[in-house]
């Protein structure tokens, strides 16, 4: 019997672990987008990175447009 409730409190404390890691990956992710959308959208319109994009999107816009 006391087998038994040790094993149900290793799986409690085993399930709350697993999500404080959960929830510390959402964290590091919404962080690692913040840091991409300030790149992008600072300075003169996003600097070398946002320059790149955008002439990537307008090549494909062209591409499209122009077959």
């Amino acid at each position: 019997m006391m087998e038994n409730r040790n094993l149900e409190v290793q799986k409690t404390k085993q399930l709350k672990k697993q999500k404080g890691a959960s929830m510390m990956e959402y964290a590091l992710l919404i962080a690692g987008v913040a840091i991409i959308a300030a790149l992008l959208f600072s300075g003169d319109n996003g600097g070398v990175v946002g320059e790149a994009i955008t002439n990537k999107v307008e090549s494909a816009v062209n591409s499209v447009n122009n077959p």
